[in-house]
């Protein structure tokens, strides 16, 4: 058993050691306010910076699944790997109300696909032709956004693409096209559309190559019945779209497959994989110049201290205590500097998570923002990893760098010590 006394003690021995460490940081009060001013500098700096690259990293990630990907997809187990007609989830109807009640999901879209032939006149082109439920597709879709000329898919018979599509087809708003494919089973799938909508998303490889008509319309020339390739399903929060992925999984018939927009777009997670892993390099490097600064810090103070500490060894006292309090000083200045850089970080980022940044009106972002099809404003984002990131790797860095000149207290002898000029 413990003993109480041993505990109280013990607790009271603790206590001693902060209040003594923390009325020695004021001994020299302008190198703990600089020391600790640097820490929180440095902190604010690399947690305002990571702040905007989560605020941005949403931006890319909420562009690039609301055109045409989503957050999750429910398909046939082979789709996925071999994007063929044959493979597709029998009763999508179905399915699409029971993901429509799941927690946590906003909207579910149903899709039909197939690779086939585009006609009009003399002219031809290969085409993704997209079948789509038209309410529950603009609920989820950003494309109808990009509407360039006419309205999206206003009837049972119309079709809705690209601006170059229509280019290499040579129509406009009002004419027919003929649309040639295969079945599932090898026959021979066929539907006439009238064009009544285009959209220009400023993505060669879209507006070439895709073509949306309605799903019944689909569903009904392909010989396709109730049958969907994708069910499209966007959540409340992408960056959680993982988590609820393998709940849906587990709830899903056996021959359906859930995906996230990480296996949907892996060239997107590669991308902020690298932004992250470039950044990340800036800030060791300026958390190392800060904690460079405080192993000066406190190169100073043991040479500044040293008859004391010769005087503490003197009377009892072991070299390991005296290591220890230097790190309880050592903790309480990175306190005060997280104190410091947490509060400028909030105090600036918070404003800018409401009102957001007009990244347009800055020169040379507008065109770069249209490529990557960004947002006209870019809204930082706090999370925990925001807030608690850096000041975690800059309590390591106060810790070592307070412990490398504090490792010449085990060595000191108290004669010598105490003969050292001050």
């Amino acid at each position: 058993m413990t003993d109480p006394r041993r505990d109280a003690r013990a607790g009271d021995t603790g206590a001693m050691f902060v209040r003594v460490a923390w009325r020695n940081l004021w001994r020299r009060r302008l190198r703990t306010w600089m020391s600790a001013s640097g820490m929180g500098f440095a902190i604010f700096l690399v947690s305002v910076s990571m702040s905007f690259q989560a605020g941005s990293y949403d931006a890319w990630i909420e562009t690039a699944t609301s055109l045409m990907a989503g957050h999750l997809q429910a398909q046939h187990p082979a789709y996925f790997d071999n994007p063929e007609v044959r493979y597709a989830l029998t009763e999508g109807i179905a399915l699409t109300r029971r993901f429509e009640n799941e927690p946590g999901i906003v909207a579910v879209s149903p899709r039909t696909e197939a690779f086939a032939l585009v006609s009009a006149g003399e002219r031809s082109f290969g085409a993704l032709i997209v079948g789509v439920d038209r309410e529950r597709d603009m609920a989820l879709s950003s494309l109808p956004d990009h509407l360039s000329a006419g309205e999206y898919l206003p009837g049972a018979d119309s079709a809705f693409l690209g601006t170059a599509l229509a280019a290499n087809l040579g129509v406009d708003i009002g004419d027919e096209i003929v649309v040639l494919g295969a079945t599932g089973e090898g026959g021979v799938a066929a539907l006439m559309a009238r064009v009544d909508g285009l959209f220009d998303t400023g993505r060669p490889e879209l507006d070439r190559s895709v073509l949306q008509v309605g799903i019944a319309s689909m569903q009904a020339g392909f010989d396709l019945g109730d049958a969907v390739h994708r069910l499209v399903i966007e959540t409340r929060d992408a960056r959680h779209a993982s988590d609820l992925k393998a709940i849906l999984q587990a709830a899903a018939p056996m021959d359906v497959r859930l995906l996230d927009w990480n296996e949907l777009l892996p060239e997107l997670e590669q991308a902020i994989q690298i932004d992250r892993a470039s950044a990340s390099m800036m800030y060791w490097l300026l958390l190392i110049v800060v904690a460079m600064s405080v192993i000066n810090a406190f190169i100073m103070t043991v040479f500044e201290r040293t008859r004391e500490f010769g005087m503490l060894l003197a009377i009892g006292m072991r070299p390991n205590a005296i290591v220890g309090m230097l790190g309880i000083e050592a903790v309480c200045v990175w306190a005060i500097g997280v104190v410091i850089g947490i509060v400028l970080c909030v105090a600036v980022v918070l404003p800018l998570s409401a009102i957001g940044i007009d990244v347009s009106g800055i020169e040379g972002m507008e065109q770069l923002a249209a490529q990557l099809m960004m947002p006209d404003r870019l809204y930082p984002s706090l999370n925990v990893n925001v807030l608690t990131e850096s000041p975690l790797w800059m309590l390591a860095g106060t810790l070592l760098g307070a412990l490398i000149p504090a490792l010449r207290v085990r060595r000191m002898q108290p004669v010598e010590a105490l003969r050292e000029e001050e």
